[in-house]
């Protein structure tokens, strides 16, 4: 079998990869030299070096059908052919040279992107030079790996199957991540909510959207960094931090919105900003769900007047909010025995309240204009695992 013959080729670098280019020279009259004109591509170097195997492509093989029953690489300066065996495709030499790669972990990894909306939104929000599947082995490598410093992922896809076959340094993936912009992180969690709510449309599935809403601080050494503040450190490291906020579907674990603070603002004071871009994002029928941190009369205020369910974890001590009343009143039945609960180990009851509010937001010279007057009723589970410590937990439904 003869070797192919290939036109005049040259390889040309991009951000992402390298590419095979044909090419034609013209002779310039004026510099008295030959000059290359009339670009175009032709394949794609697959290593993501400049050397390596060449996938052709498909136009480039239809005017050159010949090149199917080989494999190329370009080594050094030249082009090297090895035939195709037509039985199975590989020649012995090839079959030697194959490389074994890790998949199993990967493998389950693809199982949960394909059921979830996660594949098709970042496919939505990176288009751009196939970011989505270089965004996707990175945290594929983020989570097999304990030890997930950025500069490891070259030994690391080396050895293991990922959405992006090709090679990325530790500087291609500083350019992936500047190149995303916040109106496309936006989107990817817009295309994310879009996807699980016709999940639910097609399970049949009724229930309001119930998010688990929580936050973290992160330590950084960093003097360079926005929002890097000294705050109420979580871990104690007496370190600057960032506050990152999350709402988590709590059916399926799908993180649907997140917002970043300054390292020193308080978790209560960030519940409104939550239901405003809940708002923009236009989810209806949400609960949120929260711990104490988020307990406050101006937060359960703040979700009535926008229609948004809560399950708050309340402290005795916040004021206004008949947590302690409630428990005192009720302290005889959460001493009975049937009020128990044995999955949860604690003693619960519910009671519901009436109550009227007033929406003070919209003010006209000066005075407050009231745009409405409802009822609401609210169901408090009260719990006492080992008395006399106390704990309440507070869901408000209209």
């Amino acid at each position: 079998m003869s070797t192919p013959k290939l036109p005049p080729l040259i390889i040309k670098k991009s951000p992402s990869a390298f590419y095979v280019y044909t090419y034609k020279n013209k002779w310039n009259s004026e510099k008295a030299r030959s000059e290359r004109v009339e670009f175009k591509k032709v394949g794609t170097v697959v290593s993501g070096q400049k050397e390596g195997r060449i996938r052709w492509d498909e136009k480039f093989l239809e005017e050159r059908p010949e090149l199917r029953n080989f494999i190329c690489e370009r080594k050094a300066k030249g082009y090297v052919f090895e035939p195709l065996e037509k039985e199975t495709g590989l020649s012995l030499k090839q079959v030697l040279g194959i490389k074994q790669l890790h998949a199993g972990a990967t493998w389950a990894l693809d199982q949960i992107v394909s059921s979830s909306p996660i594949g098709p939104a970042l496919k939505k929000a990176f288009p751009q030079k196939r970011d989505y599947l270089k965004i996707l082995s990175i945290v594929y490598f983020i989570i097999l790996n304990e030890n997930n410093n950025i500069s490891r992922y070259p030994n690391f896809a080396e050895t293991t199957r990922l959405p992006w076959p090709g090679a990325l340094h530790a500087s291609t993936i500083g350019r992936i991540f500047r190149r995303i912009k916040n109106q496309q992180i936006e989107n990817y969690f817009t295309e994310v909510q879009k996807g699980l709510l016709e999940q639910k449309i097609k399970a049949n599935d009724t229930d309001k959207l119930t998010l688990a809403l929580d936050s973290t601080s992160i330590s950084s050494y960093s003097e360079k960094l926005p929002n890097v503040v000294r705050g109420r450190n979580k871990d104690e490291d007496n370190l600057p931090q960032i506050n990152l906020l999350m709402l988590v579907d709590s059916k399926t674990g799908l993180p649907l919105f997140y917002r970043h603070y300054d390292g020193n603002v308080p978790d209560a004071q960030t519940v409104r900003r939550v239901i405003a871009d809940n708002s923009r994002l236009k989810l209806t029928d949400v609960v949120l769900v929260s711990d104490k941190g988020y307990s406050s009369n101006k937060n359960i205020n703040d979700c009535l007047r926008n229609d948004v369910g809560l399950l708050f974890n309340m402290k005795c001590g916040v004021k206004g909010s008949l947590t302690q009343e409630v428990i005192d009143e009720e302290m005889s039945n959460l001493r009975d025995l049937n009020k128990r609960d044995w999955y949860t180990e604690a003693f619960q009851i519910t009671k519901k309240l009436n109550g009227a509010m007033r929406d003070n937001r919209l003010q006209e010279r000066g005075q407050a204009r009231i745009r409405g007057t409802w009822q609401r009723f609210t169901g408090i589970s009260t719990s006492i695992n080992k008395l006399p410590k106390k704990s309440l937990k507070v869901f408000l439904k209209e």
